[in-house]
């Protein structure tokens, strides 16, 4: 793809774009008022993750071993909280990384300032992607642009990393991922997913006093990406795994929105189904002696 028609392109559908307001929260992306689940969510409620159990039964166990001084004279129920809380700590330790990087990619690309006060090993991460985005010599399109689909599993919307064309001229998305444990087969399912958004939100601006923005919408086809990538990043450098086959992920995708939707259908605290999936129930009477 020629890069110089692909802006002129994307100029042209921008000029006559039309505008909405647009908010995010920990529900979702409400987009003109309609409200769409995240990307990561859906997938999350969608795609099984067994090793998340084992996962966290070591961590609380490692945890345990480690810092049996915290927890010894506590009260039974704190000491119960704190070791049921540990995981989380760990993921909160894993987010403040990943935050440093995309934090540092936002101010290479953008007019925001670097990250400061970050930990020795936060500063390593975001130096290696710094040291990759300058290897990678790429056209960037944008960062953090928020996508959406209307139709696929009742609708979802999520916020990409970075869009950009190399050299060769072929459009990307690149995902930066900073777990310590690898790259997840789950991971490239999010690109797919962005990948087939049908709309695009650009040029937004923060509406003053609230929490909402004001963008253009514009129309989103997989020709944008047509290649995806997740950069792994780590303290020791960033390495760029392309996704293989993207068009094969898609009816993952689209398994993964449908049982995702009907699990949030038919869940509730009250035991009582949204959606129902029985009919009137039947009680058979015994015969009369």
């Amino acid at each position: 793809m020629n890069p110089e028609d692909l802006l002129s392109n994307l100029h042209a559908a921008t000029a006559d774009a039309r505008e909405v307001t647009y908010s995010v929260n920990r529900m979702g992306y409400t987009i003109d008022g309609k409200l769409y689940r995240r990307v990561t969510s859906m997938l999350g409620g969608g795609i099984p993750k067994p090793a998340l159990v084992g996962w966290g039964i070591k961590a609380v166990a490692e945890f345990a071993l480690s810092h049996k001084d915290q927890w010894e004279n506590l009260p039974k129920a704190d000491a119960l909280k704190l070791l049921k809380g540990s995981p989380y700590s760990q993921r909160d330790d894993a987010a403040a990384r990943g935050t440093a990087v995309h934090k540092t990619l936002e101010a290479l690309l953008g007019d925001t300032e670097m990250p400061q006060d970050l930990t020795e090993d936060e500063q390593a991460c975001a130096d290696a992607a710094a040291d990759f985005l300058a290897l990678r010599d790429s056209k960037h399109l944008g960062t953090e642009i928020t996508v959406f689909n209307d139709s696929l599993g009742g609708g979802y919307a999520g916020t990409l990393d970075l869009w950009e064309i190399d050299r060769d001229g072929t459009t990307w998305i690149l995902d930066y991922k900073t777990s310590k444990s690898g790259v997840f087969p789950d991971m490239a399912v999010q690109q797919v997913a962005y990948q087939r958004a049908e709309w695009a939100l650009v040029k937004a601006t923060p509406v003053p006093g609230g929490e909402s923005s004001v963008a253009k919408v514009i129309p989103w086809c997989p020709e944008f990406a047509q290649r995806l990538g997740i950069v792994h990043v780590t303290p020791k450098g960033a390495t760029l795994h392309p996704i293989k086959s993207p068009e094969s992920l898609v009816p993952i995708l689209e398994s993964a929105a449908t049982i995702s939707r009907w699990l949030a259908d038919t869940n509730s605290f009250r035991k009582t189904p949204k959606v129902r999936v029985y009919d009137e129930p039947i009680t058979l009477k015994g015969v009369e002696k």
